[in-house]
């Protein structure tokens, strides 16, 4: 994930947040398959069509659904670019953000699954495993005799930093989150973030923005390589 920027919002850069292993895994079975696909016909020619059309077809599933999604946070929307589909919802339309099985935004009306981050529970054990190895430090930390300052060898100085130090000096933060998690706690700062401009600015431009619109619009860059495949393993079966 990118950091928030905080120059306006005509030249603001939005935070990006995208699956690492979907991404990684999706481009090599898209260049996988997408290279079998035309050794076969290269090979093969129309013997083996029907393999390679079926290779084409998951050429692009495996495109839209693990390379193309994406989610981008904007200063005043969430752009949420689903495998099919692309969701733009404004900061002031967003009721709650979870992140249980899947990441869900919901809206008054409806909510939208963000394929762009996903809910790893492994990835939650392993945080709290290490939020609580932490936390046994720090007490360690704290419990342990000083050999100046505090009463009868124990304890710190009045002011002083208790807590386990980094190498590189300073305390180190137990308050670590899994990628989903993370995301839920941007988000809901950019919400706020908002509502405070909004509250701000003046009645008139408060009554333009009173009635946030939520915009849905199929992605043509994924259904067409896939309609595309579609035809192409049918029209091979027939020919075939």
């Amino acid at each position: 994930m990118t950091s928030p920027a905080t120059s306006p919002q005509s030249a603001e850069k939005p935070t990006v947040y995208r699956g690492l292993g979907a991404l990684i895994g999706g481009a090599l079975v898209t260049l996988f398959c997408l290279g079998g696909a035309i050794d076969l016909l290269v090979e093969e020619g129309s013997a083996d069509i029907i393999g390679a059309s079926i290779l084409f077809l998951v050429a692009t599933l495996a495109f839209a659904y693990g390379v193309f999604p994406a989610a981008f946070a904007h200063e005043d929307r969430l752009v949420v670019r689903n495998p099919m589909r692309t969701i733009s919802v404004p900061w002031s339309a967003v009721t709650n953000l979870t992140a249980k099985l899947s990441f869900i935004v919901h809206t008054e009306q409806t909510r939208y699954t963000v394929w762009a981050v996903p809910v790893s529970l492994r990835d939650r054990r392993k945080v709290e495993r290490a939020r609580l190895r932490e936390r046994t430090r720090q007490q360690r930390a704290e419990g342990r005799p000083q050999r100046v300052g505090g009463y009868i060898g124990y304890g710190a100085p009045f002011g002083s930093e208790v807590g386990p130090r980094r190498r590189g000096g300073g305390i180190e933060s137990i308050d670590r989150l899994s990628f989903a998690d993370q995301a839920v706690s941007e988000m809901n700062e950019r919400i706020m973030h908002w509502n405070d401009l909004q509250h701000g600015r003046p009645a008139a431009g408060a009554s333009a923005a009173a009635q946030p619109k939520v915009t849905v619009r199929p992605n043509v860059a994924t259904i067409a390589p896939v309609v595309a495949a579609l035809v192409f393993l049918i029209v091979a079966v027939i020919v075939h």
